[in-house]
């Protein structure tokens, strides 16, 4: 803003008093005047320095008051004729014929005037500088400026007879309600006019006009008008075109805030439109039917998820909704999973499979283990594959919410843990992955399938039935060789211990060891001469408390029974003989305990002019040694017993896979499926086979699902190594507390016992009471529920 008439240098003189000569009014009038020539835009005729100087003037004279009050008459009626003259005619032309145009053109000559208003004020206020400085301050006034802006409120805004601020409060709402439905709008005078409202405080003087006559209404409009658009979108949208339809309509709000309204009435907005759109329909939305939240995940729709969660997390009530619906979701996946498992169930056994059968309902039993122990990998592989969806819809389209993670993992532990054989089918699983599933993978494919798999281990409440199985599962791919990868078992190993501990995998890790000094040890007997060059001996020497007993429970007189066994004289009883003079040399103080039940080998036999390479137990072994050197030999089943000492029940089973199963290998008189102790046995000259390696079937050689016989007694022998456990964790608890009543040590004994497994109330009770008996706890004599402990 420049002023004519400046003196060289810029410099201003100091003003002079005015004289008793000097009229005060006519020093004002040249200042209204002036005003009016600002309003004009003719600034550049006046002169800067005399304005001043009047002003000055008229608050030394002590006339401030005339130059306050006259200035701010002079606003109100310069105001009063624009109104009348610009903007009531636009006013009236609304009332009668409301539209867009009308609307905006109200609205125009409101921003105009308002513009018109500002930028004469911010001129007036400098040229009255010295008294706001002096006169106002003294008299406790509202500066020039503010006062300029009282004026414009009260003489066009809230004027009694007009109240303008009523028709432009309701033409800017008009304006935006046509820009929501699609409609083309002057954001730059809707900005100007908002700018006019916030500026502008309220008669109150603590709040705006914005706040107190525009945002109410805006937001009120706003609810009617999104409650509206949600009952008509519920009846005609799919979720994920609802969800896309809200989370633009809050775009657009958020972009008009911006653009012409005030940042905190975007975040109100954002409110209302999440309270009108989502919070009041969040279950309506999410269960619409066929096209609901369920769809949406059963065909892994990332982006409309995504969009559906950032909808519902800013509000605690509907993001529980969200949850609660994925989480029901995943159990009644986990419900369709655990049906595949009916036919687990069945009493069919997996010795009847072994046996072999003469009739054609053979192939059909193995069949039905096969499809069985399949329907078992095939659990598993799916709640991995259920999980890998979800995880990775955690990491796209819930931003990985760590509450939305929690929930998804509740439901994977609820549906892992509804199923009982839930541990022995993921350890079948590992099993079958590290014998055959690791096969063309890669280094990445393999450690996820391993991490997956840990993942579901930690899933488990009783990882102690998972060690069970493990245990079972590796000791027999230790022992008969059939794991792809050492690197991969000793991988998953480690993960293990990181889960659970070191005690954990301390058998686990024993079985490796000893497995190492078993290679050892053969190396060095074979080094040392003592081994029969003609035969490929391969050793597993064990220890007991790290093996399971991968043969079936028995009693004390069959395991005798079973340890009475030695090879047939020749050639195999020599070999175990010196191996066991070999090993007592080198570890004095031990006793080799000979398994033959768990071994296996391979043999060469000649059938008239063909030969065939067989893989047999070690008692098929020993049974076909006896027909080796001797033709057209042959021996009844109570001979073979007594040769080779293999308990009658074993032999059977063996000589019934022999003679009675797909591959003949001996030739049974009478030809029937029994075997019995007068039956004779003789080798079959005549056998032939399209293959030239022929397994014949062993019991302990594949790992398949238990029937319901074994799985009972696998059940027995974890409950009493829980009972063990129970025992032990209850005298550690009171070892260190020395006294506690009966239900903090419950609480903390299933404290301490819940990373291994839950145990029951009942069977910590029990537990108590074995050891009341032993004494190592004592009821007090004063209150029975509290326990002391007996040092």
């Amino acid at each position: 803003m420049s002023f004519a008439n400046k003196r060289p240098g810029g410099r201003i003189l100091p003003v002079r008093r005015l004289t008793p000569q000097v009229d005060p009014q006519k020093q004002f009038d040249k200042l209204s005047a002036a005003i009016g020539q600002i309003y004009n835009h003719n600034v550049s005729q006046l002169s800067y320095e005399e304005l001043f100087r009047i002003g000055y003037g008229l608050v030394q004279s002590k006339n401030g008051s005339l130059a306050y009050d006259g200035v701010k008459g002079v606003l109100e009626t310069h105001l009063s004729d624009c109104v009348h003259r610009d903007v009531l005619v636009h006013m009236d032309a609304v009332r009668s014929n409301p539209s867009a145009a009308s609307n905006n053109a109200l609205l125009s000559s409101v921003r105009h005037l308002w513009s018109e208003h500002v930028t004469a004020m911010l001129v007036i206020k400098d040229v009255l500088m010295y008294v706001d400085k002096v006169y106002v301050k003294n008299a406790n006034l509202v500066p020039v400026y503010e006062m300029g802006m009282c004026v414009f409120r009260d003489k066009v805004l809230l004027a009694a007879q007009k109240r303008l601020i009523t028709q432009v409060v309701k033409a800017t709402l008009a304006q935006i309600s046509c820009e929501r439905r699609g409609a083309h709008v002057d954001r730059s005078v809707l900005r100007g006019v908002v700018d006019m409202l916030v500026e502008l405080q309220g008669t109150g003087q603590t709040c705006t006009l914005y706040e107190t006559t525009m945002q109410p209404q805006l937001l009120a409009e706003s609810r009617s008008f999104y409650c509206d658009a949600a009952k008509t979108r519920l009846l005609d949208h799919s979720t994920a075109a609802y969800v896309r339809a809200a989370q633009a309509d809050i775009d657009a709000e958020m972009d008009r805030a911006r653009a012409y309204l005030v940042p905190s009435t975007g975040t109100l907005l954002r409110n209302v439109l999440l309270d009108e759109l989502i919070d009041k329909h969040a279950s309506d939305i999410i269960n619409i039917p066929n096209t609901g939240l369920v769809q949406l995940l059963d065909h892994r729709d990332t982006a409309a998820l995504q969009t559906l969660y950032n909808l519902y997390a800013p509000m605690h009530p509907t993001l529980l909704i969200l949850q609660t619906n994925i989480h029901s979701h995943i159990l009644e996946l986990g419900q369709k999973f655990a049906v595949s498992l009916a036919p687990l169930s069945s009493n069919t056994t997996q010795n009847d499979e072994q046996e072999g059968s003469r009739d054609k309902d053979k192939p059909a039993q193995v069949l039905g283990m096969a499809a069985k122990t399949a329907m078992a990998l095939r659990w598993v592989q799916d709640i991995l594959d259920l999980y890998d969806a979800y995880d990775e819809i955690i990491r796209v389209s819930f931003s990985e919410c760590q509450s939305m993670r929690q929930s998804i993992h509740d439901a994977f532990i609820e549906v892992i843990n509804s199923n009982s054989r839930a541990p022995e089918l993921l350890s079948l699983f590992m099993d079958d992955s590290l014998k055959n599933g690791l096969k063309r993978k890669g280094e990445q494919e393999i450690d996820h399938l391993l991490e997956r798999s840990v993942l579901m281990f930690r899933f488990l409440q009783n990882k102690d039935a998972f060690e069970h199985y493990y245990k079972l599962h590796l000791a027999k791919r230790l022992l008969l060789g059939r794991s792809l990868s050492d690197d991969a078992e000793h991988s998953l190993v480690s993960k293990l211990k990181v889960e659970c501990g070191s005690q954990f995998t301390l058998k686990l890790e024993g079985m490796f060891k000893d497995m190492q000094l078993s290679s050892d040890l053969a190396n060095g007997f074979k080094e040392s001469g003592a081994a029969n060059a003609d035969l490929d001996l391969s050793l597993s020497v064990l220890t007991p408390t790290y093996w399971p007993a991968l043969a079936p429970p028995m009693s004390e007189e069959a395991k005798q029974e079973m340890q009475s066994v030695e090879p047939p004289p020749g050639i195999l009883r020599t070999l175990v003989e010196e191996f066991t003079q070999y090993y007592n040399h080198h570890r004095s103080g031990r006793r080799l305990a000979w398994q033959y039940n768990m071994g296996n080998a391979d043999i060469k036999l000649q059938f008239g002019t063909r030969t065939y390479e067989l893989n047999v137990s070690t008692y098929q072994m020993f049974i076909l040694s006896l027909f080796a050197d001797i033709d057209d030999l042959s021996l009844t089943t109570t001979e073979i017993q007594q040769q080779t000492r293999i308990p009658i029940e074993v032999l059977t089973r063996q000589l019934q896979s022999l003679a009675c199963a797909k591959y003949k290998i001996l030739s049974k008189t009478p030809a029937s499926r029994d075997v019995g102790p007068n039956d004779k046995f003789a080798f079959n000259n005549n056998f032939k086979s399209a293959q030239y390696r022929i397994r014949i079937p062993v019991v302990a050689a594949k790992a398949s699902v238990e029937t319901e016989k074994e799985k009972s007694e696998s059940m027995a022998a974890i409950g009493l190594e829980r009972q063990y456990v129970v025992e032990a964790a209850i005298v550690r608890i009171m070892k260190t507390r020395k006294q506690m009543v009966h239900e903090q040590l419950v609480t903390e004994a299933i404290k301490q016992l819940s990373a291994r497994f839950l145990p029951t109330p009942k069977l910590i009770k029990e537990s108590i009471g074995r050891l009341i008996d032993r004494e190592y706890l004592q009821r007090s004599p004063d209150d029975p529920r509290l326990y002391n402990y007996l040092a």
